[in-house]
């Protein structure tokens, strides 16, 4: 007697082959949509945070922005894509769309300010895989400048737990032989507390790091002013101002000549007459 498979029998297992191989290709291509759909996502994150970076440090004395298209996104430097000074250009995996693009006052460019990093073209859009429109990864832009995947919203600006303010102000003018440094703090309506400080090391001097805390109002104010670069024509100070220890309105100047004031809400930074520059460190 002969020993063999029936035609039945080798149909069965082809059909089990193919079915196992069906569903083995089904869920290689959903795990590349959904990696290729996150890796997305979080560089399309990155560049508008790298166009807000751009702005608030002043490169090139422009704006910076990025430009929103079905299958790619563009870093562009100028007011406008359209008269774009510079471009560069992302593209997404052909497997990957944005969609839904709605930005305030319309449009697809994101575009921040100067100084204080915000934006008026605040709003939402989606990465989307093009073959399954329910898998998506969606971007909000807020008004602050923050941007962010949408379902894991950074906790409010107002919020004094992560609220910090650290500036840097090219100032324009050297600190060397400057005397005296004076903080002046809001207490309504009690007066203001102005606190002076003498500034050491003494003239001539190549550094200063001064850090501190002053009592205003019953409440601690603590923070930190030091200068990384003093020439003999320009100084770089930093003024580091974490708003948990921070509650109220600071003006800083040295020998009279304003930096900047800092709002109680941390939400502000005003440049004075002399504050030069401002950006993030």
């Amino acid at each position: 007697m002969q020993k063999g498979f029936t035609l039945l029998e080798l149909l069965i297992s082809v059909g089990i082959i193919t079915l196992i191989g069906a569903a083995s290709l089904a869920s290689f291509i959903n795990s590349r949509n959904i990696r290729d759909l996150a890796a997305s996502g979080q560089n399309v994150i990155s560049i508008i945070k790298l166009a807000q970076s751009k702005t608030l440090a002043g490169e090139n004395n422009n704006l910076w922005g990025v430009h929103l298209e079905q299958s790619k996104f563009t870093l562009f430097e100028g007011a406008t894509y359209a008269g774009a000074i510079s471009t560069q250009a992302h593209l997404l995996p052909p497997n990957i769309k944005i969609a839904n693009i709605a930005l305030a006052g319309g449009g697809p460019d994101v575009l921040f300010q100067k100084l204080t990093g915000k934006t008026t073209k605040n709003g939402t859009f989606d990465l989307q895989v093009k073959s399954d429109g329910s898998q998506k990864f969606s971007i909000t832009v807020d008004s602050s400048g923050k941007v962010y995947k949408t379902e894991t919203a950074p906790t409010p600006l107002n919020t004094r737990i992560i609220d910090t303010r650290h500036r840097a102000f090219n100032l324009g003018w050297s600190i060397q032989n400057s005397l005296t440094m004076t903080l002046t703090f809001s207490d309504p309506p009690n007066s203001d507390i102005i606190f002076p400080i003498a500034m050491i090391p003494p003239p001539t001097r190549a550094s200063f790091d001064w850090s501190g805390t002053i009592l205003v109002g019953g409440q601690n104010q603590t923070l930190r002013i030091h200068a990384i670069s003093i020439t003999g024509t320009n100084t770089i100070l930093h003024v580091d101002r974490d708003c948990r220890k921070n509650t109220k309105k600071a003006a800083i100047a040295i020998d009279t000549s304003q930096i900047a004031v800092f709002s109680a809400d941390c939400q502000t930074v005003t440049i004075g007459a002399f504050g030069g520059t401002i950006s993030e460190p």
